[in-house]
């Protein structure tokens, strides 16, 4: 007796003769989305952009207009659900750009907490514990850049890479290159979780306008930067690069980490002079610069998944 054939996405039982893309069988109507033209990446990036744009200025008017100052218990708690609902909206919107087939929730649970755990062991100990980059890191702006990029930025990079390096690299489910792109997000969201919850709590609170800002962009942050880490990793995988491909992955986006943290945290600090807000505003475009550069490597890997089984 032969096992029941179903659709990949929908688990919708099939008849013969069914559409198969890569191994994978799918109903009429999923088959007729994989195969969708791509610009569709690039205009749920921009909806995604402006969307967040907007959740980030109802905030800050309601910041200033019907919530009023907040302080206390109460500036705590609004500055806990900053930390956590702008990471629950990137999590879904990049879960959904997984259209040939979408990872198991299990995974992509198992992916976030694993890297949120080790931002919270290792992350916080390294740079507080270890190396104590708060004590002397904002001494001079060069100081400031290279603790950002060698330890701070390192060390988060490298508790994503361990995040999807021991739960999925080397399972079944990651079986395409579109899985490292949603992967590393993933683990980067979990990381910007705990350091937004970080930010929150040392402040007792942060306020709600520029809180909100320096949040989102945060987890639009890492999860671009882990994303593009995770392609390095699956293009190593499936395309059999050199052994100094995933190291140059790691330290690009080591890089661009870096100077994105050192934008928005350190330059800030005081002692260096710069307007916190300005300060925000280049992180902001480091950031964006970096999730758009990942809206082109997802819309390529699943052009090349196509190519490959077509």
């Amino acid at each position: 007796m032969h096992d029941e054939i179903t659709c990949c996405v929908c688990n919708q039982p099939l008849s013969v003769p069914y559409k198969t893309l890569g191994g994978r069988a799918y109903c009429d109507r999923h088959y007729a989305l994989v195969n969708k033209s791509h610009t569709g990446f690039w205009r749920a990036a921009v909806v995604q952009i402006v969307g967040m744009g907007v959740f980030s200025a109802l905030v800050a008017v309601l910041a200033n207009t019907v919530l009023g100052p907040l302080s206390g218990m109460g500036l705590i708690v609004a500055g806990v659900l900053l930390a956590l609902i702008p990471s629950a909206l990137w999590l879904v919107f990049f879960y959904q750009q997984d259209r040939l087939e979408p990872e198991p929730k299990q995974q992509i649970a198992a992916v976030f907490i694993l890297a949120a755990l080790l931002a919270d062991v290792l992350l916080r100990r390294v740079t507080t514990e270890w190396f104590q980059v708060n004590v002397w890191a904002s001494a001079n702006t060069l100081t400031s850049l290279l603790a950002s990029i060698l330890i701070v930025a390192a060390t988060a990079q490298l508790i994503i890479y361990l995040a999807v390096r021991l739960v999925v690299y080397d399972s079944a489910e990651f079986d395409e290159r579109m899985d490292g792109i949603i992967y590393g997000t993933v683990a980067g969201l979990g990381v910007a979780t705990v350091s937004n919850l970080y930010f929150v709590l040392a402040n007792d609170g942060v306020a709600l306008g520029p809180g909100v800002v320096q949040t989102v962009t945060t987890a639009l942050a890492l999860a671009s930067f882990g994303g593009l880490q995770g392609w390095f990793m699956a293009e190593a995988k499936f395309a059999h690069r050199p052994a100094w491909w995933v190291p140059t992955g790691f330290a690009l986006a080591t890089l661009a980490n870096g100077v994105f943290s050192w934008l928005i945290g350190e330059v800030s600090a005081a002692g260096l002079q710069v307007d916190p807000w300005r300060s925000l505003a280049l992180g902001m475009a480091v950031a964006l610069g970096a999730f758009f550069l990942l809206a082109f490597l997802m819309g390529r890997s699943t052009e090349v998944t196509l190519r490959r089984t077509s």
